[in-house]
């Protein structure tokens, strides 16, 4: 079962390898699987380098019954099984697992070769390791790696002999081994680094992601697409606040909406509240601002615009909406809308053009809907509870 989840590992080893640089994922799911894949991959790479040690030991006569033949051989076993554990779905017990077998594997080289050959200095790569191996939901055990690497360094550099049992090589010997273990260990210190730079760049890239989907989703009418009243108000009171703007406001109202709704019901209403939006957004400039103002209304921002154009643009989109019938399952609906107008100055009152705009459509539909009227500036206010009884 063992060398079955070897060899299925070191198949794999490619694809885990791509999945510690991988672009994170939302989710809690999605977080331990990349701590997961970067255990297996270390899992991995530990499975296949000590087995090379195990082997070169035991090709030694003389120390095949020594603590080195000991100490790999129980090594390979522990990688092993916490290779087959991590496989298994518990990310959390690999981790713990690994990181304890590589910290006491350290402890131990440093008593038999001595602090002298930098074995521990691979205790110093934990630091950054424990931020890929643990989610942040488990911070708690990163720092108790954390400290635990840093204790146990001190302890070997304090504690352990100079030269062990192990390292009775000369002074150049010994050196050579420190400088290729002072090389491994800065290596992997920059894989790690470059790999938590990645991670934290991807992350923040996902977090001004889901911001921007948010903002999105905070102002967008989910139904047609169009921007919802949020927008559209800040829009108006832009244009209301700018040193010599002027403006119009324009608000289309889906005639005799509700006899629809009732009718054929809601599903074929929202139809053609999105049919109408799509339409309507073809129409406009990259200046103009158009939004679902609630229910089966619709208004537009004109920027820089007259009210005589303003009523020339309101009345091409009128005559666009009342051209082309709308499909809704097997049914095929002429609808028509009716569109007051009006026209703005920076005074900081946007409020009123939405009002003025609001009477003048009400004027279209007392004059008996599917036609575009006009407010202007200076043009009384006026209420006609007929028409907003009977839209």
């Amino acid at each position: 079962m063992a060398m079955r989840a070897i060899t299925a590992a070191l198949a794999r080893l490619p694809a885990f390898l791509s999945a510690i640089f991988e672009r994170p994922a939302g989710g809690l799911e999605a977080e331990e699987g990349r701590a997961a894949g970067t255990v297996q991959t270390f899992a991995v790479i530990s499975v296949g380098t000590t087995f090379v040690f195990t082997v070169a030991y035991l090709m030694r006569p003389d120390q095949t019954t020594g603590p080195l033949v000991l100490l790999s051989t129980g090594t390979l076993i522990a990688f092993i099984a916490n290779l087959i554990v991590v496989r298994s779905g518990r990310q959390l017990v690999g981790a713990i697992m690994y990181l304890t077998i590589a910290t006491v594997g350290m402890l131990y080289m440093a008593q038999l070769f001595g602090w002298r050959t930098g074995q521990h200095l691979y205790l110093i790569t934990s630091a950054q390791l424990v931020f890929l191996m643990f989610t942040d939901r488990q911070r708690g055990w990163r720092w108790v790696f954390v400290v635990g690497s840093a204790a146990a360094f001190i302890y070997t550099q304090l504690g352990a002999p100079p030269v062990g049992p192990y390292s009775r090589a000369g002074d150049a010997t010994i050196s050579t081994i420190f400088a290729v273990n002072a090389i491994g260990t800065a290596t992997l210190m920059f894989i790690l680094s470059v790999v938590a730079h990645y991670r934290a760049g991807a992350a923040q890239a996902r977090a001004a992601e889901l911001a921007a989907q948010a903002e999105y989703l905070a102002n967008t009418d989910p139904l047609t697409g169009l921007a919802n009243r949020r927008p559209i108000s800040a829009r108006l009171e832009a244009l209301a606040s700018l040193d010599g703007a002027r403006y119009c406001v324009a608000i289309a109202d889906i005639d005799r909406f509700k006899a629809l709704n009732d009718a054929h019901g809601h599903a074929c209403g929202d139809r053609v509240l999105a049919a109408l939006g799509a339409r309507l957004r073809g129409q406009l400039r990259t200046t103009d601002a158009l939004g679902r103002w609630g229910g089966e209304e619709f208004i537009v921002v004109l920027a820089d615009t007259g009210i005589d154009e303003a009523g020339g643009i309101m009345e091409r989109m009128r005559s666009l909406v009342a051209g082309t019938p709308v499909e809704c399952g097997e049914h095929v609906h002429a609808v028509t809308m009716s569109v007051g107008v009006a026209d703005g100055v920076a005074d900081s009152m946007s409020h009123r053009v939405v009002k003025r705009a609001d009477d003048a459509l009400y004027d279209a539909k007392l004059a008996g809907r599917d036609r575009v009227k006009v407010r202007a500036l200076g043009e009384p206010d006026s209420v006609h509870p007929a028409a907003r009884r009977g839209r």
